[in-house]
């Protein structure tokens, strides 16, 4: 059968060339509901009966959109269009409103890159809000993210160490439904972990030891059969596809311990040449499955890769959205004596779950499990949620808590973490977020002193 892609690309061919409409929008960074082009997408929804394209805080003007946002309403106005068609044929699009709908896409032709990749724009939402078409085809977007972090109370052997990032992430539009992503990356100075034996991971941002530039992703993804299949491949990080979470998942902008960002014990290897295949099964329910070399090198990625598949289900009651996943993974990797310890074909699993109690309250936990003698780790559990807003007048500030604790192979002892932090948002683009961390039993080991830090870490996206 004739996709929906196919469909709906063959009704905007017979629009007419663009420039004769070029200019009617003009779109801010920040959108409000009053813009010519949200009166037009709200009116192209009631058209259609298409529910869900704004919020209801940005219908009630309590909210502003970012070009981004407003990218992705119009590719599910796209889509649900395309569907009629599919279901009713060509007549039920009235063939001005594709002319309307061709014109937004190209006033916004540099968020749509990222808007038609919904994977990429979730898990690079704080390098994504703002987005510069370098030409029709090309976009750019980054930031930089700067911590400064002390342990205290340990002296003689307390340390404070600074770390830096900067990012540029290039986004290239290679087909209707193809882009390739580049993500060049500068790292400098190697974190407080390395003067902590932990498991938690103490500064995530830190990376890896020494100044580098590096291409840290480079890879191509195309999706097919309405967007309900995507496949990427290259030079991939598989946690920005797995273990996600939406409170706890980037040390950039939310918990700075590696504990918190992804589950210590999920085992995925170094950013390197992989790929995944993802497909959404229900409006609901997606399932994935994802394979990368066992180490960033690559060598030996067949006999010595990792696996993982994952089901994931999106719940929304009322306003209030969750997601819950379950995920389990086989590990061929090499042994590296530090971390795995044993070299088979480990098995592993966890959930991963966050979940809005309220509309500024959300909570997240996880769990996972490998097997017990092939790692340093074998289990680890955390919890936490957030609170935004609480301060009146400070909307978007965000307040946040997390515990965890890790279950050493060997030992009985677990390594146990505190984290909270306090992100204050100085404008669109600049955050400044305190941080505390309190580590217990280092690496299980109960005759290790208890760790204290106190940390400050800046965000600048661009």
């Amino acid at each position: 059968m004739l996709s929906v892609a196919v469909m709906i690309l063959a009704l905007l061919a017979l629009v007419p060339p663009l420039t004769a409409y070029a200019g009617r929008f003009a779109i801010p960074e920040k959108v409000e509901i009053g813009n010519a082009a949200c009166g037009e997408l709200a009116r192209l929804g009631a058209k259609y009966q298409i529910d869900g394209i704004f919020s209801p805080e940005f219908r009630e003007g309590k909210v502003c959109y970012s070009r981004v946002e407003l990218a992705a309403a119009v590719v599910l106005l796209t889509e649900k269009m395309a569907d009629k068609v599919v279901k009713e044929g060509p007549g039920s699009v009235d063939h001005a409103d594709l002319v309307l709908v061709d014109e937004l896409q190209e006033e916004l032709r540099a968020e749509m890159l990222l808007a038609r990749t919904r994977t990429f724009q979730q898990r690079n939402e704080d390098l994504g809000t703002k987005l510069h078409a370098l030409s029709k085809n090309i976009s750019m977007s980054g930031g930089l993210v700067g911590v400064l972090q002390g342990s205290l109370g340990n002296r003689p052997t307390d340390h404070v160490d600074a770390v830096g990032r900067g990012d540029l992430v290039f986004n290239f539009s290679v087909g209707e439904k193809t882009i390739a992503v580049i993500d060049v990356e500068s790292t400098g100075g190697d974190g407080l972990d390395r003067h902590i034996g932990n498991f938690s991971k103490l500064d995530n941002v830190a990376g890896s030891t020494g100044d580098r530039v590096r291409f840290r992703q480079a890879w191509v993804e195309h999706t097919a059969v309405n967007d309900r299949i995507t496949l990427t491949a290259g030079k991939i990080d598989l946690t920005s596809y797995f273990d996600a979470n939406a409170v706890a998942n980037d040390e950039n902008s939310q918990f700075l311990a590696g504990a918190f960002t992804n589950s210590p014990v999920l085992g995925v290897p170094d950013i390197g040449p992989g790929a995944r295949l993802q497909a959404r099964l229900a409006e609901s329910l997606t399932f994935g499955i994802g394979y990368g070399a066992g180490d960033a090198s690559g060598s030996d990625v067949i006999d010595h890769g990792y696996g993982i598949a994952e089901l994931d289900y999106k719940v929304k009651l009322g306003e209030l959205e969750g997601n819950y996943r379950i995920y389990g993974s086989i590990d061929g990797a090499r042994a590296d004596g530090e971390n795995k310890l044993l070299e088979r074909n480990a098995v592993g699993g966890g959930v991963s779950f966050d979940q809005q109690v309220s509309g500024p309250v959300a909570l997240f936990f996880r769990y996972g499990v490998r097997e017990r003698n092939a790692y340093a780790t074998r289990g680890a559990w955390s919890a936490g949620g957030q609170y935004t807003g609480l301060i009146p007048g400070r909307k978007d500030d965000v307040l946040a808590v997390a515990y965890g604790q890790i279950l050493p192979g060997v030992t009985a002892s677990q390594e146990k973490l505190a984290e909270l932090y306090y992100k204050v948002k100085l404008s669109e683009q600049i955050s400044i977020t305190p941080v505390a961390q309190y580590l217990i039993n280092p690496e299980g080991d109960r005759s290790r002193p208890d760790v204290k830090t106190l940390g400050v870490r800046t965000q600048v996206t661009f």
